[in-house]
């Protein structure tokens, strides 16, 4: 994670960002403490990027890069405005023993956003924020097999803003149908089992949770998912992220995990 010192919304670069909207910055700290705290109740230990001045939105370290074992490989930001992350994150990266590597400049990837290991596969998503060709790179350099869908909807402008796969034996997984081009991701059916949410869950950004060991924290609000999941045996906690919300990002968008 990466602390709130100075996190605002100066610019717009998805349609949950109005430029100079107001952030309360005392309570988004207070949230920010909150989700971090949930995670160490949790029982995952937090590690802290410094913050930096000029690049406020260095809070969401989920679309760092893509961690698989000991190796990352850090994210090439399609705007301009976070661009200026990529170095900050390799160098964090580097200093606490890490193996980073770059994709080619020309593929723009955005991390654990729009992409994860899982087991033999690399599941990802391209089409708004990453492209597909960053992705097939991704596969080969870590030996996975791709298995890749295409968003279509700017508002859920990652992954992680549209499915979130659950700590169940069965491997259930909440997603937004309409977000991706194939709403049935036929190619995903065989490894989870999915979960539709509502439109209302989406917009709360409900699928950007995040899990530690049977525990999965989801953002505030009145989400039907969140009785989904204690249905099938999870551990919920919610946590009032709405400041972050304000640029388009809940809770996992404020962590990545590291192992």
């Amino acid at each position: 994670m990466s602390s709130p010192e100075y996190y605002k919304v100066e610019y717009s670069i998805n349609p949950w960002m109005v430029a100079g909207v107001e952030v309360d910055l005392d309570l988004a700290k207070k949230q920010w403490g909150n989700l971090k705290n949930s995670i160490e109740l949790a029982g995952a230990a937090v590690e802290i990027v410094p913050p930096s001045e000029n690049q406020p939105d260095l809070v969401f370290t989920a679309n760092s890069g893509i961690i698989n074992g000991n190796n990352v490989l850090i994210a090439n930001f399609k705007f301009k405005e976070r661009q200026g992350e990529e170095e900050i994150f390799e160098k964090w990266f580097k200093e606490n023993g890490f193996n980073v590597s770059r994709i080619p400049s020309e593929y723009k990837f955005e991390g654990r956003g729009d992409a994860f290991v899982y087991g033999d596969y690399l599941i990802g998503t391209y089409g708004i924020r990453s492209d597909k060709e960053a992705l097939e790179f991704i596969a080969n350099e870590f030996s996975l097999t791709p298995l890749v869908n295409k968003l279509v909807d700017e508002k859920f402008y990652h992954l992680d803003t549209c499915f979130q796969l659950l700590p169940t034996e069965k491997r259930d997984a909440i997603y937004y149908p309409e977000a991706f081009e194939d709403s049935k991701l036929s190619n995903w059916s065989d490894l989870f089992n999915l979960i539709p949410v509502s439109k209302n869950d989406a917009e709360q950004l409900s699928c950007n949770a995040v899990v530690v060991d049977s525990t999965v924290i989801f953002p505030s609000g009145n989400i039907e998912a969140v009785e989904t999941a204690e249905s099938l045996g999870c551990n919920v906690v919610q946590v009032d992220v709405s400041e972050f919300i304000k640029a388009g990002g809940a809770c996992q968008c404020l962590v990545i995990g590291l192992n």
